[in-house]
This record gives structure tokens, C-alpha cells and sequence, in this order.
């Protein structure tokens, strides 16, 4: 390790002390105790950078002048975490400030805070740009909550010139949830907006009177799309679902009438899925259909969904293919690509076209990696892709244009000084931006260091544009050496889905560890095996917890059998979850019950997306164990018992 760090540093010109990685490793002790001058002074033996990753804190937190900002950003514009970097120094912009300089440290940018806003139309004032301050003001106050000192201010300077934005800035405010802020231009509008902004927040915050309160306001703004979407929120909050779901029905006639269709999306896909559960695929696909959005995650999830219910529900396969071309036009991740690809061979299937679905299948058997991919390639009965075993080739990163920077720099030494989460966020930015052999020698690196962790971080990051790295992307750690009591492939992909080889996480539920076990869970399990239990083990033993996690998968093998859609839906859900979809659904391992719609009729979003990540794991890493690749029959794995 130390070697790497002092390649990166002579490739830097920095001084040898620089290659001692204790001081900074101090002085991160000091930065989260917030003392800074101490921090400075034990990091400066370790060189430019080291003091450059204790002022990259310091100014996240919001100390510092508008000086100190602009000097960093000037010396590390391609550091990782800028935004927030931009976002404290508005906060520190001083009404003494250059106006130039502070005109010049925004830039092309918009202001993201309100005292932002405020500082840059004053500065464009001083400098004799009156158009442009109000400009400045305007913008903000169409877009931005602002503290009661900041509104007063932007009123008192450009008050004329906001005059005819008071509507627009309330209507935003509302529905940006900001009550406190809405609450400070009531006296800005007529009477009649003043109502309608008090309807919207009494139903947002479920407080008594709401009929009342709907009831006052003018006949004239009574459709407002704001207020409907708070009525379908306060409907749905009060568990009233299927009042919700039909003034969701009427309100999807046009985009005018949601006001902002993004803002129903989610309850939109699930009460679609809700209604469908329920036996009502008309009204769900109408429900999923009826988005009125054009772009983004959202509107491609509803395309899917849409082209779903058409083909398995509605036997409209010619509608069902046009929402998965939608879908796949959408999207750019090999996840969704063979998602796509695998719906529209079976949507081509249905309506008796088997060529073009081979064709489908082939483009869906393109991303094998995925659960789709996978799928795809078993049904157009093409083999299993031998680069899923793994054998990948890593590009030198010391050859890399980012070798040079101070970027890779910062990573390595905040590895040594054991700041891993740091390291994580620092290779992943430059996998943001790095060529396709740029990411793999990035990845290479956190192999070499031993972190895979951070190696699957950058691989994701990597496949997201289509650059596949299997060794990284699914890695196999000294795990694969122990002796388990269910298959070591289940372990690893339970692994990879929980923490993503994190050994030391720990989720806002208490879930520690590889495999996020629970501490009751991981006690029982403790007790089962005769061995001692301790909670600290769990975070910093990653062998200890794998062997009550795999303890725990054999429990859940021993209630469910072998079928990896039920295992890995009563680990993530719960085991009473898992009996209950059954009672409800069927049994996926049944004869009669179609596996792949049982899955993704899955009530809770996040546990279809873990079966599927997790199930498509269970041929990749077989192959990577095995050194080869065998017949493809996913299909049938899902359905074992």
C-alpha cells in the first residue's frame, strides 16, 4: 500500500513526508471534533493533499470565507462532493464581498440556497446590472424556500418586479411541502389563494376541519391540481384506498389536471399494482397508463408496468409491445435493457411472430449479468456468456490520465488512514467520469487494495453505461472458502445484495454487518450453532457474520425448501410475508402459478427488486466458482422447491 501511495505522489511531485499516511489519519480525529486549526496542523506533514482533504470538510461544513471556497474549487474543481461544497458557500458570502468575486463564483450556476440568491443579485446591483439583479431575484423566488430575512430583503429591493410571481412562488412552495415558507406570502396573494393554500396544508398535515377549510375555497380554484393532490394524499394516508385510487382515475385525463404528474407517480404504480393484486387489470392498467409523463425513471417504470398488465393480464400484446419499446427507449442499464428485451420476445411471442422474438431474446440475451438477460438468453436458447466466469483484465490505473491528479491521491491516502467510507465516495466520482478503461483500472485498484466493497461500487457505476466487469461486479472474498450449510453461491448473492461486501455497515433498522442480520436473529442463530454471541463481532468479524447469516439462510431453507424466490423473499421481507404472498398469490413453486409473474406481483417494491438481484446472482457466481460456465435453466431454479 505504501508503495502505491508514493507512485501516486512522485507522479505528483509531492515531498517524500508525503507518503506517511499517520498524520492524516490524526488529523481526521481532530476534523470530526471540528477543530480545524488542529486538524491543519497535524495533516501538513502529509502533504498538499492531506491539507487539502481536511479544508475539503472544513468548507463542507460551512466554515470559511467566499476566499477559501473559490481557492479550493480553483485547486480541486474535480473533486468529488462540489455541490455541497457550492451550496455551504453561499452561506458564507459576506455583503463586504467583491461583488466581481462573487459574481465570478457563480458563474453560469443558479443560486441553491436564498441567501445565495440574495447575495448574487446584490452583487449584480453594485456592479450597475439592475436587469440582471432582478432577473437573479426572480428566479429565486420561483424556485426557493427563503428564510424571513432573506424574503423581506428580495422584496424590499425588487419587490416590483416579483409583484406578478407571488401565485406561481406559493403554488411551488405547496407543493415542495415548504408549509413554514408558504405561510409568509399568504399576505402577498388574494383572499382566495389564501384558502386554497390553507386547504392544501391542513390536508397535508391531517388536521381537523379539512371539509370545512375545502369547502371555502372559491369555486374558481377548487380543481387546482394542488389541492387534488393533497386530498389523494390525505385519502391515502388515512388508509381510505379506494377513494384514493379513483380520484387518481379522474384526475389522469390530462397532465393539466395533476399539475405535476411526477408528484403521483409512485402512488400511481402502486395502486396499479394494488388493483391488479386485487383482480382489476383494467383499472390498473388504466392507472399505470395514464402517467402523462415523457421522460425519467418513473415514466419508464410505468411503461413496463403498462406493457405488463397489457400482455399477461389484458391479452393485448400488440399495446403491451408499444410500452416496452417505451420502456427500452428509456432506459440505458443492462438491468432494464434485458428487462426489455425478454417483454417484447414475449410480447412478439404472443402475437405469433417467433422470429422477431428471437430477435428480442437475442438483445435481451445481451446482459446476461441481469435477471432478465438471463431469462432472455434460456428462452432464445442461447448459451451462458463464458466472461461470466470472470477473467477479466484490468488496465495499469498508473497509466490512467487520473493518475496525475490529486483525486487518486486523496483516495489512497484516506485509505491507508483507514477512511474507507471516504475512499468509496472519492473512486467511485472518478468512475463517474472515467472512460470505460479508465473504470476498469479503477476497479482493478480496489481489487488490488483488497476492497470489494469499493470494487463493486465502481463496477455498478461502471455497468450503467454498459461497461461489464464480472471479477468486480460480482466479486467472490474468502467467504467461498468456508464450508456453509446452504449453497456458497445463495451466501454471496444474499452478500452482494445486503451490504455489497461491506463488513462494517450498519442500517437504520440495526441490520449489521455482511449480511445485515439483525442482533435477535443473529443471537438465535448464535445460540442454534453453540457459539458465542457478540454484537461488536458482527461488524468487525465479516466470517463470524457470515456464519450465522448462512445459519440463518439454512433455517429459511429448512421453512421454505430450496426455492430461491421464497428464501430470498422471507430474508428480505420477513418470513410471514413470504407465507402470506402465498396464501395470497399462490405457490410459485406450483405447476399452475407463472414464477415470473409471481414476482412481480410482489407487494413491496423493494423486496421484487432484491429476488430478482439476488436469483440472478445464483448462475454467475456457480460459474465464477466453477471456473466455467454450465447449461442456462433460471427458469427452473426458480421454481425448485
Amino acid at each position: 500500500m505504501r508503495a502505491l501511495i508514493l507512485t501516486v505522489l512522485i507522479l505528483l511531485a509531492s515531498p517524500v513526508l508525503a507518503a506517511d499516511p499517520g498524520p492524516l489519519s490524526k488529523a481526521m480525529v481532530a476534523v470530526r471534533a471540528d477543530r480545524w486549526a488542529e486538524a491543519r496542523q497535524l495533516a501538513r506533514p502529509a502533504g498538499q493533499v492531506a491539507l487539502d482533504i481536511v479544508e475539503w470538510r472544513r468548507l463542507r461544513a460551512g466554515e470559511g470565507r467566499l476566499d477559501d471556497y473559490r481557492a479550493f474549487l480553483a485547486r480541486n474543481p474535480d473533486w468529488p462532493g462540489l455541490g455541497k461544497v457550492r451550496s455551504a458557500a453561499e452561506g458564507v458570502i459576506a455583503a463586504s464581498d467583491d461583488p466581481a468575486a462573487v459574481v465570478a463564483f457563480f458563474g453560469s450556476r443558479d443560486p441553491v440556497t436564498g441567501e445565495g440568491a440574495l447575495r448574487l443579485a446584490e452583487a449584480e446591483a453594485a456592479l450597475g446590472r439592475r436587469g440582471k439583479a432582478e432577473e437573479v431575484a426572480v428566479s429565486a423566488w420561483r424556485r426557493l424556500p427563503l428564510a424571513e430575512p432573506v424574503q423581506a430583503a428580495l422584496l424590499a429591493r425588487y419587490g416590483a418586479a416579483l409583484a406578478g410571481h407571488h401565485r406561481a412562488r406559493l403554488d411551488t412552495l405547496l407543493w415542495d411541502g415548504h408549509d413554514i415558507s408558504a405561510g409568509r406570502m399568504l399576505g402577498l396573494v388574494p383572499e382566495g389563494w389564501q384558502k386554497l393554500a390553507a386547504a392544501r396544508i391542513a390536508l397535508r398535515n391531517q388536521s381537523p376541519g379539512v371539509d370545512a377549510l375545502i369547502a371555502a375555497v372559491p369555486a374558481a380554484l377548487r380543481d387546482d391540481p394542488g389541492l387534488a393532490y393533497e386530498r389523494f394524499m390525505w385519502r391515502t394516508r388515512k388508509g381510505r384506498g379506494e377513494d384514493a385510487i379513483a380520484l387518481l382515475d379522474e384526475r389522469s385525463g390530462s397532465a393539466e389536471s395533476l399539475g405535476r404528474p411526477a408528484r403521483w407517480a409512485g402512488w400511481r404504480r402502486y395502486y396499479a399494482h394494488q388493483v391488479l393484486r386485487e383482480g382489476n387489470p383494467k383499472l390498473a392498467y388504466r392507472l399505470a397508463a395514464r402517467h402523462h409523463l415523457s421522460a425519467g425513471a418513473s415514466y419508464a417504470e410505468l411503461e413496463w408496468l403498462s406493457g405488463f398488465i397489457a400482455l399477461r393480464f389484458l391479452d393485448r400484446p400488440e399495446t403491451a409491445l408499444k410500452h416496452f419499446r417505451a420502456f427500452e427507449a428509456a432506459v440505458r442499464t443492462p438491468i432494464s435493457l434485458g428487462r426489455a428485451g425478454y417483454w417484447e420476445g414475449r410480447a412478439l411471442e404472443a402475437m405469433g411472430h417467433p422470429q422477431e422474438a428471437r430477435a428480442a431474446y437475442a438483445t435481451g440475451a445481451q446482459f446476461q449479468t441481469s435477471f432478465y438477460g438471463l431469462l432472455s438468453a434460456e428462452r432464445g436458447g442461447i448459451a451462458m456468456d463464458p466472461s461470466l466466469t470472470g477473467k477479466d483484465h484490468y488496465p495499469d490505473w498508473r497509466a490512467q490520465p487520473f493518475a496525475r491528479g490529486s483525486v487518486i491521491a486523496a483516495a489512497l491516502l484516506l485509505h491507508e488512514a483507514g477512511e474507507q467510507n471516504l475512499v468509496e465516495m472519492f473512486l467511485t466520482h472518478l468512475a463517474e467520469t472515467a472512460d470505460p478503461a479508465g473504470q476498469r483500472a479503477l476497479a482493478g485498484l480496489a481489487l488490488e487494495l483488497n476492497d470489494h466493497h469499493v470494487a463493486l461500487r465502481i463496477a455498478k457505476t461502471a455497468a450503467e453505461t454498459g461497461n461489464v466487469m464480472v471479477e468486480a461486479y460480482f466479486p467472490v472474498t474468502t467467504i467461498a472458502r468456508s464450508r456453509h450449510p446452504v449453497p456458497t453461491e445463495l451466501v454471496l448473492s444474499i452478500v452482494r445484495r445486503e451490504s455489497e461486501f461491506d463488513p462494517t455497515v450498519a442500517s437504520g433498522a440495526g441490520a449489521l454487518g455482511l449480511m445485515q442480520l439483525m442482533p435477535t436473529t443473529a443471537k438465535a442463530m448464535a445460540d442454534k450453532l453453540s457459539v458465542r454471541y457478540s454484537s461488536s463481532a458482527l461488524t468487525a468479524d465479516p466470517a463470524y457474520n457470515a456464519r450465522l447469516g448462512a445459519a440463518y439462510l439454512a433455517h429459511l431453507v429448512e421453512e421454505f425448501g430450496s426455492n430461491p424466490v421464497l428464501v430470498a423473499a422471507a430474508y428480505n421481507a420477513g418470513p410471514s410475508r413470504a407465507h402470506r404472498w402465498v396464501a395470497e398469490q399462490g405457490d410459485p413453486r406450483a405447476a399452475g402459478v407463472d414464477v415470473i409473474d409471481w414476482i412481480e406481483l410482489i407487494p413491496f417494491t423493494e423486496t421484487r427488486n432484491y429476488v430478482m438481484r439476488v436469483t440472478e446472482s445464483l448462475p454467475i457466481y456457480r460459474a465464477r466458482l466453477a471456473g466455467r460456465t454450465g447449461a442456462l435453466s433460471l427458469s427452473k431454479e426458480l421454481k425448485s422447491n
